[in-house]
């Protein structure tokens, strides 16, 4: 075979390889699961290749589908409804042309309701009078998650939520103003229900917390105070880490006992009822330093002495809640008994639990606290004292600077708040108030906000400390991964709230099927707003309620009953 012929081949079986394709595409769409009417050359038809399509309900748009027809004209018709804007061409055919395929255009509205819905397209065969039906199902504005309430299981009182004040003796030149104060504890404030102090190793120095220590006080708020020092005139030195380090010496526990009591009536004659103290802010650190052994034999010989004054005592705050320090005073009957608050500090990880064995442990041991140890002794969910979130501060170039990003303050702030109270935490209180990674911006340069303004820590806290304070957590589950939520109810029950953040990088829609419902309000956080007013309504036929959530946000909502 010379060259031309084999050449000639190739292009015949070329040619018949097309010809097969084609046939198969043809019949594959004149057999679609769609075609309601024969194909039979010669005979009049005409239907839709699809019977539904499905359109995103987010945004206007177009949409293509085909229809095969033959020997006839045809009209399309559509019933009544608020999805179709368009169709083009509305008609078409003629009863010469045998078995073709159309395409037609459809162009859509977005989606304004908070449901799915419908709408039917006709194509008319014009000849016969046979008609064929296209679905248009179109999905809502947003997508839907539900979140289910138990209001019959319920768990850990909260007492509040706050922070430290900002100290004297380590930052005297970032002082809280008793505006920044009022902006945080006032009647038109954040809504914070929790102040912590220091107590000072010297009493001059008392004076400086009282007035910010009666605002909050005057607010509703709960104050406690805490020792960093036990005094010098107390004190030896003992090695920690091959670093000498303050240590209160055995026989100065009763004048340490006796320190903290002039505290508490200084406060007290100056008008401020303590609410609790601790022995100690973090023994296991090198403020001043104390065993395990120390804390329960001082808690068993002195906790009474303390606590005869009317205020409750909090054990010490260990830096990170660790187990060393925790257990040894639960398992002792008499310590225990002395102890009115269980307290620690979060450092140390605690919201990734995915990290190592080693944040998992420590993770569920102070949420397995409540359960194993507390509730059955009368003491409530554990507090959470200090903690702080400051990724990036040491960076020279700022946009490195993680603690001003919302995204950063929504992942780790806001989800360890969330954590903290679904692991049965009754009070969380962040580290200083006013500073460039705390609620108030201050004067240094990495401060995200001026001197005195809110920033988004600052609204995160506001968010539970105005909606959870006061209540009690209840069980509620949701149906979305990345919503994930607690809810509280006031003692009467007429009241529920809940904390959302929407982690997801999209709106939902999340329904809350709750019975009996006469209102709800909510307000919402997120890069861009503050505590702005949310999206909410009721749901039909007493189905509940339902809020919008913005992507990347958080949330907190009130359903009065």
């Amino acid at each position: 075979m010379d060259c031309q012929e084999n050449k000639n081949l190739m292009k015949n079986t070329s040619i018949k390889i097309f010809v097969f394709f084609l046939s198969l595409f043809c019949w594959g769409c004149s057999n679609n699961n769609g075609d309601n009417g024969a194909t039979d050359t010669g005979k009049s038809y005409v239907h839709f290749l699809q019977k539904s399509i499905s359109v995103s309900g987010a945004a206007d748009g177009v949409s293509y589908v085909m229809i095969e027809w033959s020997n006839t004209e045809w009209e399309i018709t559509y019933e009544s409804g608020n999805i179709v804007v368009d169709v083009s061409p509305m008609k078409g055919g003629n009863s010469e042309d045998v078995k073709q395929v159309s395409r037609i255009k459809i162009t859509y509205n977005a989606n304004s309701t908070l449901k799915s819905r419908s709408q039917t397209i006709h194509i008319t065969n014009k000849q016969t009078g046979e008609v064929s039906d296209l679905l248009i199902d179109q999905s809502a504005l947003y997508n839907a998650a539900s979140v289910t309430l138990d209001m019959n299981a319920k768990y850990q009182y909260v007492a509040g939520f706050g922070g430290m004040y900002n100290p004297k003796i380590w930052l005297g030149g970032n002082l809280i103003t008793t505006g920044e104060m009022n902006k945080m504890y006032g009647p038109d404030g954040l809504g914070y229900s929790i102040l912590r102090l220091m107590i000072y190793p010297n009493q001059i120095d008392w004076a400086a917390d009282v007035q910010g220590a009666k605002i909050a006080q005057q607010n509703g708020a709960l104050v406690f105070a805490c020792p960093w020092d036990c005094t010098d005139a107390l004190a030896d030195k003992v090695t920690l880490n091959n670093a000498q380090v303050k240590h209160l010496k055995h026989e100065n526990y009763a004048a340490y006992a006796a320190h903290i009591v002039d505290y508490i009536n200084y406060m007290k004659n100056n008008g401020v009822n303590l609410y609790a103290v601790s022995i100690q802010n973090e023994p296991d650190m090198d403020f001043t330093y104390w065993t395990p052994a120390e804390v329960v034999d001082f808690l068993k010989r002195f906790g009474p002495t303390i606590r005869a004054t009317g205020v409750k005592l909090m054990t010490p705050e260990a830096c990170g809640f660790q187990p060393e320090y925790t257990d040894p005073v639960l398992n002792d009957a008499e310590a225990l008994a002395q102890s009115d608050i269980i307290a620690g500090h979060l450092y140390q990880g605690f919201i990734d639990v995915n990290s190592g064995s080693y944040v998992r442990n420590r993770h569920d041991y102070i949420c397995g606290l409540y359960n194993s140890k507390l509730s059955g002794a009368g003491k409530g969910g554990w507090w959470m004292t200090e903690h702080c979130y400051t990724d990036g501060e040491n960076e020279t170039d700022s946009s490195k600077w993680e603690f001003r990003k919302w995204d950063y303050n929504l992942s780790h702030f806001a989800k360890e708040m969330h954590m903290s109270m679904d692991g049965y935490c009754s009070a969380y209180i962040d580290w200083y108030l006013k500073r460039f990674y705390g609620a108030l911006g201050d004067n240094d340069s990495r401060s995200p906000v001026p001197v005195g303004e809110i920033t988004k820590c600052g609204y995160i806290l506001s968010h539970y400390s105005k909606y959870a304070t006061g209540r009690t957590r209840i069980k509620v589950t949701s149906d979305n991964g990345n919503v994930l939520t607690t809810a509280y109810i006031n003692e009467s029950g007429s009241e529920v709230t809940l904390v959302l953040l929407n982690m997801a990088n999209e709106k939902l829609l999340v329904q809350i099927p709750v019975s009996g419902a006469k209102n709800i309000n909510a307000v919402e956080t997120n890069g861009e707003k503050n505590m702005q007013t949310g999206t909410t309504g009721m749901l039909d036929n007493d189905e509940g309620v339902y809020a919008i959530l913005s992507e990347n946000s958080i949330t907190s909502i009130r359903i009065t009953r």
